[in-house]
């Protein structure tokens, strides 16, 4: 895992600015209380490093005083107006926006493609999202979404079973983060406990080993920086490019949907 260079190339790398949006995800399995504030240090630290960011918010809806993602799909007004005078990252409800995406069925390559299209000066886009949207929205793609686990009574069976239809449903393998709240309670207590047991029962009903990124929120606020930085820098090493072009003669040209390309 890379962190951000530190030389005097730094400056040059924001000159290439990237040709289209990429896509992070961020699982939301029920657990809001500990997704939420970890979805924000995710964008913060995304900002820190000079990415414009929007988070799509799939878990509220849009309405007519609070519109979002369906209102940009609809009638492509773009953002300009909140880059110009809101925070350094902006969050759109896109619950709805996220339905009408995912309402295309067996063609999430087009609905990413419209994604591009309605963002296509953004730099970073965050969708947080449950998981059967992300399974009908990124089958078999190469993005790993942000899957994580806290010390929530249900943590454990939430992110086990959006774990299990994310490896069977849509073939796609998570990041998985143990927010360490409890750590220095040992392995039985905390988010600790509940990443080991996650791990176990991976193990025994999915055959598949968990190896999750341990973060310690509780440790001094630079060291804690950083390593969001560096977790912010992995999630951007598996994105998705949201390539707002026309359909090729192969299908669509999504980096990242090899397998999907060849089957249309």
């Amino acid at each position: 895992m890379h962190d951000v260079p530190l030389n005097q190339a730094v400056g040059l790398l924001g000159l290439a600015a990237p040709e289209a949006p990429q896509l992070l995800a961020v699982v939301a399995h029920g657990d809001a209380r500990s997704e939420q504030p970890l979805l924000w240090q995710l964008s913060s630290a995304l900002s820190d490093m000079g990415y414009g960011v929007t988070v799509l918010d799939a878990t509220e809806n849009e309405s007519v005083h609070n519109p979002g993602l369906q209102q940009v799909l609809d009638y492509a007004f773009g953002h300009s107006p909140m880059e110009d005078a809101g925070p350094a990252w902006n969050v759109l409800p896109a619950g709805l926006g996220m339905q009408s995406l995912c309402s295309l069925g067996s063609k999430p390559a087009l609905s990413l493609q419209r994604l591009g299209q309605a963002f296509q000066t953004h730099g970073v886009l965050v969708l947080y999202a449950g998981v059967d949207c992300l399974v009908k929205l990124l089958p078999d793609s190469d993005i790993r979404p942000l899957l994580s686990v806290s010390n929530g009574k249900s943590s454990l069976l939430t992110s086990y079973l959006a774990l299990k239809r994310l490896l069977r449903k849509a073939r796609v393998e998570p990041t998985i983060l143990n927010m360490m709240q409890d750590a220095a309670a040992g392995r039985g207590a905390g988010a600790a406990g509940v990443a080991h047991a996650l791990s176990e029962c991976a193990r025994t009903f999915l055959s598949y080993e968990v190896n999750a990124i341990r973060i310690d929120p509780s440790q001094p606020e630079l060291q804690f920086s950083a390593e969001m930085r560096r977790l912010a820098t992995r999630l951007l090493e598996n994105a998705l490019v949201l390539r707002g072009s026309a359909p090729t003669d192969s299908g669509f040209d999504i980096p990242g949907f090899k397998e999907m390309s060849r089957s249309h």
